[in-house]
């Protein structure tokens, strides 16, 4: 039986109808299904009142009839494009085959990233998915732009799904710095390497920038002070896949040294990873990698899915 903890309980894929969306609301309904998760797919509209910066032509000239006439056209567009968004929604999850699932439909209207972050306070959902690239243009909104912030500021374990990837992964990478984050985020990934039947792997990255002077003065004479830093990461790795319930499952450990995002990407380039997990805040020092901006930086250089995680005390800072 599978950690309680480490069960995502409620889902929200967030779409614009793009095909990295696709790609998300797929890989959503394959962890709700095999969770027995509740379901909620989200489109977040524009606010009408602040598109006009963004518009040009008829359509401006349209919007601003709607905004500064008659209140009840306004209203009444605003609830047409509600309902034709709301359409939408069940029609794409129709094509997924989707009717043994607790799917529920949300609209909302205002900057996606706030919205998304109220959407999970407000409905205690533990889980975001959403897609890397998306549709510009005032009608919809741009999921890629908002990937980082995401990452960054939702309360939420985030999944960002690359277009590519349609299908439960077969090779999973964690990133660990020994932190809460990373331990939650490892626990997420080896339950979803479990339900996918997928090769797990734990990489530790020690960056040379980073040493902890208490160790530099217990290195013995005679032996080298890279020699004592990679004994010492290697026994917190192992201790780390210990303590993880694999249940059977085989953890492969790998350690490296440089640059935290690069060895990542490097390492992830090399399995063949489709899914690379990591925590979005760590610690500094010897004992692991500032994982604070290297998840932004391996979603942009990698191929693979991110999924990241948080530690129970995250708060964020949007109000």
């Amino acid at each position: 039986m599978e950690n309680p903890q480490c069960t995502f309980n409620r889902i929200l894929v967030a779409t614009d109808f793009s095909a990295a969306a696709e790609a998300a609301l797929k890989q959503a309904i394959w962890v709700a299904r095999t969770n027995q998760s509740q379901l909620t797919v989200v489109h977040v509209l524009p606010d009408l009142r602040d598109s006009p910066r963004t518009l040009s032509g008829p359509k401006m000239q349209m919007l601003m009839e709607l905004l500064y006439g008659e209140g009840e056209d306004f209203e009444e567009f605003t609830s047409a494009m509600e309902r034709q968004t709301l359409t939408e929604l069940q029609r794409i999850v129709s094509n997924q085959q989707a009717s043994d699932l607790d799917i529920k439909y949300r609209v909302l209207h205002g900057e996606t990233i706030i919205e998304l972050t109220n959407e999970v306070r407000n409905g205690g959902f533990d889980l975001v998915l959403t897609g890397t690239q998306g549709n510009t243009g005032w009608e919809q909104f741009f999921i890629g732009s908002t990937a980082g912030r995401t990452i960054r500021q939702c309360p939420a374990s985030v999944w960002i799904v690359k277009e590519s990837d349609l299908r439960p992964p077969n090779v999973v990478l964690t990133a660990v710095d020994f932190s809460e984050a990373s331990n939650i985020v490892a626990k997420h990934a080896l339950m979803i390497a479990k339900q996918s039947d997928a090769e797990y792997h734990l990489l530790h990255v020690i960056d040379s920038m980073d040493i902890a002077e208490d160790l530099v003065s217990r290195v013995p004479n005679g032996s080298t002070l890279r020699d004592e830093i990679c004994e010492e990461a290697k026994k917190h790795l192992d201790d780390f896949a210990q303590n993880l319930d694999a249940d059977g499952r085989q953890i492969h450990t790998h350690l490296r040294w440089g640059t935290p995002w690069k060895e990542i990407r490097d390492h992830a380039n090399y399995l063949k990873a489709d899914l690379i997990a990591m925590g979005t805040v760590g610690r500094s020092g010897i004992a692991g990698l500032l994982l604070g901006n290297t998840a932004e930086k391996v979603l942009g250089a990698c191929n693979s899915s991110i999924l990241t995680a948080k530690p129970s005390d995250f708060v964020s800072p949007i109000p």
